[in-house]
């Protein structure tokens, strides 16, 4: 089987960051430092622009994103 190709996409957002889209995109925090600034946004949310993983073979769901008051930046 081979390796699946690891892409990487950044969200920058205000609010709380939603956890419901590391399911919906199948993506994962990049680094350690991104996966603190996802905690951080659950009880003090501010801009935060985030670096975030994925196998996936599709592209992000902006519009799902965009939903939560985050957006895809590339």
């Amino acid at each position: 089987m081979p390796n699946p190709i690891i892409k990487q996409f950044v969200v920058q957002g205000v609010t709380g960051f939603p956890l419901e889209m590391l399911h919906t995109d199948q993506c994962w925090p990049a680094r350690a430092v991104d996966a603190a600034a996802i905690a951080e946004s659950q009880t003090a949310p501010r801009p935060a622009k985030i670096i975030m993983a994925t196998a996936a073979k599709y592209a992000p769901n902006r519009q799902r994103w965009g939903s939560f008051g985050w957006r895809v930046i590339d």
